[in-house]
């Protein structure tokens, strides 16, 4: 009796031991794998992937969606009223649109920084039309501008950052030329033979002289027609919001002069960035016929940026 008593413990000990096994896997084994998989996918780190100033994102943070549109980085005027600025006051122009959910704007979700990695955080109360601290949802539509006091180096990227900090979208390039400063030089410009058709259109923005720097553009429009430039500029200048009009031959020579007919060409463009790859995403981010040039005085005109 003694011996089969404990033959039977015997062959019960492993069974026992599968079962313990066996529930200790069921239990900590599966939910475990399923917490992992939970954690990765709410920490996943944001994209690193950039557009040029001037270009839409679609800003996904959690279960909403906002476009957000950085349209302009140009120099800011001081409000009459606003708070004095330390060093150059700089401004973007901004767009949200609601796709998706409610969002909170605050002016301080936007940060600029310098190439060399200097953070310029937004300078309330310095201009006129800030972007108003608000909440857009699905439909809705919020613009303003938000000043920067860059007193180090210049702007070279515009930062978009969520409640706690978290970088959630990012556009690249330079500060477009202050319209102001420029128009004198081509009103004073001695006048060719093609009259007073080389200089200022008379439209509300003023038409710009950009430096030949090696900058590249975004050609949106050409105006050829010498009797409906001012229309066809302002026209698109309407359609393509943060844009710029020039006059080639009071520009750079690596754009195209005139056309075969001697006829004056403006175009109307957007900075895109310094680079390629840069010029190319804009390019791809506009619509129409747009194509890409650089800005610089040794460029064959007949040079098209290839994207």
């Amino acid at each position: 009796m003694t011996r089969k008593y404990t033959g039977a413990s015997w062959l019960l000990v492993p069974a026992i031991a599968a079962l313990v096994l066996t529930g200790c896997s069921s239990t900590n084994g599966v939910p475990t794998a399923e917490s992992t998989t939970r954690t990765e996918v709410a920490t996943a780190p944001p994209t690193d992937a950039a557009v040029p100033i001037g270009a839409a994102q679609d800003v996904t943070d959690d279960d909403v969606t906002t476009r957000i549109t950085v349209q302009t980085l140009t120099p800011a005027i001081g409000s009459e009223y606003g708070l004095p600025a330390a060093g150059e006051l700089q401004q973007i122009t901004v767009t949200l649109e609601g796709i998706r959910g409610t969002t909170n704007v605050n002016p301080l979700y936007f940060t600029a920084r310098a190439a060399d990695g200097t953070s310029y955080d937004a300078a309330l109360g310095t201009v006129d039309g800030q972007l108003s601290t608000a909440t857009v949802t699905s439909g809705d539509l919020l613009k303003g501008v938000v000043a920067f006091d860059v007193t180090g180096p210049p702007i070279a990227s515009i930062r978009y950052n969520g409640a706690l900090g978290d970088e959630l979208a990012k556009w690249v390039g330079q500060s477009a030329a202050s319209a102001p400063s420029a128009a004198p030089s081509s009103a004073t410009a001695p006048t060719p033979s093609t009259g007073s058709a080389r200089g200022d259109l008379g439209l509300a923005s003023t038409m710009s002289v950009p430096s030949c720097d090696g900058t590249g553009i975004v050609v949106l429009y050409s105006a050829t027609n010498p009797n409906s430039y001012a229309e066809e500029v302002a026209a698109q200048l309407l359609v393509n919001p943060g844009s710029q009009y020039l006059r080639t031959d009071n520009s750079c020579a690596s754009l195209r002069q005139a056309t075969t007919d001697g006829n004056p060409i403006y175009a109307v463009y957007r900075v895109a960035g310094t680079t390629e790859p840069e010029v190319c995403a804009a390019v791809k981010a506009s619509s129409g016929d747009s194509y890409g040039k650089w800005l610089d005085s040794t460029t064959d005109p007949s040079y098209i940026i290839p994207c």
